[in-house]
């Protein structure tokens, strides 16, 4: 089997059908017909000599053979662009783009910042944004979409470095002048006596908050639920209601004094953390690297868990 095959278009329409599964799919994104996707597959097969992919229900599932090539498929892309980016640093007006995924609540203030704080230092460097779900951004970092993510973890990830994490336990998030802006914690139970604004099902604090509930037999009504955090913190600045959230997303609001968060010790034993992630065995560029200690000083700066109410 001769290595050039790696180097050829065959791997570039396998990693599209690992990326969405089928070869219909595929086939779309890379405008060929479905067919050619087909050869192409069956050629690295045969070359290769092992089956790249199951088909399941849900879809065209990667072999552990096919997990291999498209991790490999995967730093290879990243290697080729890095080359092409340090090429261009040659010129003197050359601009650098970082690619980030986040989940919807870090655009609400710390993101952006940071992305701020870094540019005033480098000033060659520039963003591009995707908001995503937690899955979601795990999953575009594993993909090669995006350069760094910044989301909500349970736990490892397959293909996914982690290069900072931070515990994020969920936090009762009030305005200032609730009858419990003043208490140090308040039980899970007392929270019900109040209207709840809660987070909708795809947020993992959701899940979080409904695993607890199941697990202790206890239901909760909301007056809002919403998949926009935005949305849940303007409701609570505005009312009487109770929002859940961690306390890294509203940590200037926390600041400020506009929102106190309460500790709930019910919901403080998950194995739930802010993680940076990047492309497992990816060799990471200089400029990467600097935002990505950034946001790892960010997260376990001074000011975290400071602002949490007593």
């Amino acid at each position: 089997m001769s290595a050039r095959i790696l180097q050829e278009a065959a791997v570039r329409y396998f990693l599209e059908v690992v990326n969405t599964g089928s070869i219909s799919d595929a086939a779309n994104r890379l405008h060929v017909v479905p067919s050619a996707v087909s050869r192409q597959i069956s050629r690295l097969e045969s070359e290769l000599n092992v089956t790249l992919f199951e088909r399941q229900s849900r879809g065209m599932v990667p072999s552990k053979a096919g997990e291999l090539l498209a991790a490999y498929a995967r730093r290879s892309l990243l290697d080729a662009e890095q080359v092409t980016i340090e090429i261009e640093a040659l010129r003197d007006d050359a601009e650098h783009a970082i690619r980030v995924a986040c989940t919807e609540g870090f655009v609400g203030g710390f993101l952006p910042r940071a992305m701020s704080d870094f540019r005033r230092a480098e000033p060659a460097a520039r963003f591009e944004l995707v908001v995503d779900s937690a899955s979601g951004v795990t999953r575009r970092v594993r993909e090669a979409d995006v350069d760094v993510g910044l989301t909500f973890s349970f736990g490892p990830a397959a293909d996914i470095h982690v290069a900072h994490a931070l515990p994020s336990p969920i936090l009762a998030v009030v305005a200032a002048g609730h009858p419990l802006a003043a208490a140090q914690s308040v039980s899970f139970r007392e929270l019900l006596t109040y209207p709840l604004a809660i987070p909708g099902p795809n947020s993992t604090l959701r899940k979080l908050i409904d695993i607890y509930c199941s697990r202790e037999g206890t239901t909760y009504k909301s007056v809002l639920s919403s998949e926009t955090l935005e949305a849940l913190l303007r409701f609570t600045l505005a009312s009487n209601a109770i929002t859940f959230c961690g306390e890294l997303v509203i940590r200037d609001r926390l600041a400020s004094g506009q929102l106190i968060a309460v500790r709930v010790p019910e919901l403080a034993v998950s194995d739930r953390t802010v993680e940076v992630q990047t492309l497992a065995r990816r060799q990471i560029p200089p400029l990467l690297q600097a935002f990505i200690d950034l946001l790892g000083r960010e997260l376990i700066g001074d000011r975290a868990g400071a602002v949490v109410q007593k």
